[in-house]
């Protein structure tokens, strides 16, 4: 029965840019209780890493944060019980990785590329990510999100076990996109297109409009996507990406920042036609001046605002889970209510900020300065804390009371 059934599965696929990410669904046919329903065991294969894209006479790197991996299923459908990756699940990931193909495009209708149950490879350093999943048993989704600590997603997992289909008509089509929003993408590095004597804030903004820009012309609709069909023939799936190349309307907007008689960021951006509320999310914005900043209600979730000046800002209610924060200046800064949940606050000041009502659940403290902070009714459940300034022995207790671990 293995060897018909297999005969019986098509796979296709398509990368559009294999270095960055490269994805690829298998399925293996299993025995059935019912004899009138067929179950396949799908398997994913899946590696992360760095790709240099050329732009504008130069060439900018970028990673991936996190994204969400979809699936949709066509005669058939998927029992809650026969998931293999639930919610939560960490995975780790190889450092070690295969050198795939680094072909544009790429499509395997007959080619097995990776050996089923093979697993993660030995003697690999690793790094983890987390992963979320839903309830659905037509369209499942499993959302990927970096490691706290962790700048971009690096490394591959071999052939792990996704879930079990059953075949409930004629034929099965199962389509699987891996889909990228602004939190995700991640610009590491660029180069030939500025000049090296641009403040910190300019970098940030144009960094972030580089990024911006090769998500909306080239990552959408789907960075990777595959197919298996069983009983029936692939659907062709064009690249759907609409935007077009206006390279020369990017160019003329970098040059206007550059040439911005201003250093102040919410002007920067404005320039560059960015919107501080939402464009932010997981953008690179190490070491900037944002001092007295109004950023309130942001969204700069798994941004990295490493050493940044954030004193006396305004960061009522803003979202900054996730977001790498290790030596930034926060004094004086308003937090009341921001998510801090899982931040990295190493070496950070909040001397005399306000952190009424903040989560900062699952956050790293380590050697933070806290002299006069206010933490009232803030969660730091599973927070840690250690060798901190500002803390007596009666706050301490009450942080741990409260949750807190002090190491």
């Amino acid at each position: 029965m293995q060897e018909s059934l297999s005969t019986r599965l098509i796979q296709t696929s398509q990368n559009k840019y294999p270095d960055c990410l490269w994805m690829q669904l298998e399925a293996i046919p299993v025995e059935s209780g019912a004899s009138d329903t067929s179950a396949l065991d799908l398997y994913l294969t899946i590696n992360f890493d760095e790709h240099w894209e050329p732009l504008l006479g130069g060439r900018v790197k970028l990673g991936l944060k996190g994204g969400e991996l979809r699936l949709k299923l066509e005669g058939g459908e998927i029992p809650l019980a026969s998931r293999d990756l639930k919610d939560s699940l960490e995975l780790s990931l190889t450092e070690d990785r295969k050198k795939y193909k680094s072909s544009e495009n790429q499509s395997s209708a007959d080619t097995n590329l990776v050996e089923i149950g093979s697993g993660l490879q030995d003697n690999s350093n690793v790094s983890q990510i987390a992963f979320r999943s839903n309830n659905s048993q037509v369209n499942p989704a499993w959302i990927f999100e970096v490691k706290a600590g962790e700048s971009i997603l690096k490394g591959g997992v071999t052939s792990a076990k996704l879930l079990t289909v059953n075949a409930i008509e004629k034929f099965c089509r199962i389509e699987a996109t891996f889909e990228v929003s602004k939190q995700d993408v991640y610009l590491i590095d660029a180069e030939g297109l500025w000049r090296h004597d641009i403040s910190p804030n300019q970098h940030a903004v144009l960094e972030r409009k580089l990024a911006l820009f090769l998500l909306e012309s080239k990552l959408k609709p789907f960075l990777s996507w595959a197919q298996l069909c069983y009983d029936c023939l692939p659907v062709e799936k064009g690249d759907e990406t609409t935007v077009p190349q206006v390279q020369a309307h990017l160019q003329e907007e970098i040059d206007r920042v550059i040439a911005a008689p201003t250093k102040d960021f919410l002007e920067i951006a404005k320039i560059a036609g960015l919107d501080p509320a939402i464009d932010f999310a997981g953008g690179n914005l190490r070491g900037t001046n944002l001092n007295g900043v109004d950023l309130s209600g942001a969204n700069l979730c798994r941004a990295n605002l490493r050493g940044a000046d954030l004193s006396d800002a305004e960061l009522t209610d803003v979202n900054l889970s996730s977001a790498n924060l290790s030596g930034a200046d926060l004094s004086g800064a308003d937090l009341g209510n921001i998510n801090l949940s899982h931040a990295d606050l190493h070496l950070a000041s909040l001397a005399l900020a306000n952190l009424s009502g903040a989560n900062l659940s699952g956050a790293n403290l380590m050697e933070a300065n806290l002299s006069s902070a206010n933490l009232g009714s803030a969660n730091v459940k599973q927070a840690r804390f250690g060798k901190n300034a500002g803390i007596s022995e009666q706050m301490k207790l009450d942080l741990k009371q409260r949750g807190a671990i002090f190491e």
